[in-house]
């Protein structure tokens, strides 16, 4: 069987052969890869969304990697052109498109459909669902009328961000799903939103691998830094950090040693390089955390690579997940694998990924008093905490279990081809 994907990014092997700086994100694509390639029957190629004009087709440890590289002034039909070429050159039985808000996904399926080859279309997340969810319930509207200019100017740049650069992307993915007569998917929540897309598609459920790391590292409540907490990202306002900058203050006067670790460079940092409209946030961030006094209480880590984040988790005493809105968030299967206690805003397909009160406990995401309070159970009681440990790690070895994940997948290429 020869499979070809389409992902996002470069994986960081082919970014090591072309001695480019590699992404931080999209760990599974690799991990997924390497357990497919055990499969004696499947031969793999990947097409690898490309920001820079580079060509490459490279074959490393038995993947054949095919550059997928185009600017925002690319057409469609010159993408579908691009797809068409790495599509005859391989000559794939079946084509698994990963995620669905980029035009290439759209022109990659064009092309298979050309050439009558199956497609399947991977759900990350949906933005179609999360559209309104992207100035992260921040009240913009009184914000825009605030007396802090810096208010004014970061809602006007969400507002310009989420209407100007998020809201095209919806046409191509809404496009995809709509034409898709396969789907795979993770959660409740991504099946009801593809469902009302695409009714009749055939969906078919796969969780994702881990990174190698979360699996080798454990939490130990002997070992952690009390009262410290662990957050995956904070440069988006659909991320919810804010939440938890609000909920500080109601912890800091029973835990003065509190600290919030927060995945990433810091938003707001002078030398920012991010273009004008990703910067509404950061500026909001920093007056929050200034104006509530917590400065001495929050510290971005910069980017983490796979065992750094293993070894923070092991090392706080909580994980957070505190996003206005998510489909299945590999940051809380990661914390969960690892057995870092979790807190986690109760959003989208989170649900699906542990029960409330048992493996993690939840909390409405807008709601920092509650989240405050959870954070304290576990800071309080260190046999809720090893409990919740405990049940988490056990429903992420079952959730994330490369080999059941991987056939699980074989499978449904399997019954698309049948």
């Amino acid at each position: 069987m020869k499979v070809l994907w389409t992902v996002n990014l470069i994986p960081p092997v082919v970014s090591a052969k072309l001695g480019k700086k590699s992404e931080v994100l999209g760990g599974w694509v690799e991990a997924m890869a390497e357990k497919l390639k055990e499969f004696s029957n499947v031969e793999l190629a990947i097409a690898c969304k490309c920001e820079e004009n580079i060509d490459f087709c490279e074959t490393i440890d038995g993947v054949t990697y095919y550059s997928l590289h185009y600017t925002s002034s690319t057409s469609l039909e010159e993408l579908c052109s691009k797809c068409e070429r790495i599509l005859s050159d391989f000559v794939p039985d079946i084509v698994h498109i990963e995620g669905t808000e980029f035009l290439h996904a759209r022109a990659m399926q064009i092309s298979a459909k050309e050439k009558s080859i199956p497609a399947v279309v991977s759900l990350q997340g949906i933005l179609n669902g999360q559209y309104s969810y992207q100035c992260g319930q921040l009240p913009i509207d009184d914000m825009m009328f605030s007396a802090s200019l810096t208010k004014i100017l970061a809602a006007w740049l969400l507002h310009l961000r989420k209407t100007r650069w998020y809201k095209p992307r919806m046409k191509p993915e809404k496009e995809i799903i709509e034409n898709a007569d396969f789907i795979l998917g993770r959660t409740t929540w991504d099946r009801a939103h593809s469902y009302a897309l695409n009714p009749t598609a055939k969906y078919y459920p796969c969780s994702r691998i881990l990174r190698e790391p979360f699996y080798n590292n454990k939490w130990n409540v002997d070992k952690m830094q009390r009262h410290s907490i662990y957050l995956g990202n904070g440069y988006h306002a659909l991320k919810g950090v804010h939440f938890v900058i609000e909920a500080l203050p109601y912890l800091i006067k029973e835990y003065p040693d509190i600290k919030v670790y927060v995945a990433g460079y810091k938003p707001y940092q002078e030398n920012d390089k991010r273009s004008f409209l990703k910067k509404g946030y950061g500026s909001y961030l920093k007056k929050l955390i200034y104006d509530l006094g917590v400065q001495d209480h929050v510290e971005f880590t910069g980017p983490l690579k796979a065992n750094q984040v293993a070894e923070k988790l092991s090392s706080v005493n909580a994980y957070v997940l505190c996003s206005t809105i998510e489909n299945s968030p590999n940051t809380l299967g990661e914390a969960m694998m690892v057995g870092t206690p979790c807190v986690a805003a109760y959003v989208g397909g989170v649900s699906d990924m542990a029960q409330d009160g048992k493996e993690a406990l939840f909390y409405r995401n807008d709601d920092p008093k509650l989240l405050a309070w959870n954070l304290k159970r576990i800071f309080d009681n260190d046999d809720l905490a090893l409990s919740i440990s405990e049940a988490g790690k056990e429903r992420a070895r079952f959730t994330h279990d490369a080999d059941r994940n991987a056939q699980m997948l074989l499978d449904a290429y399997t019954d698309i081809l049948e």
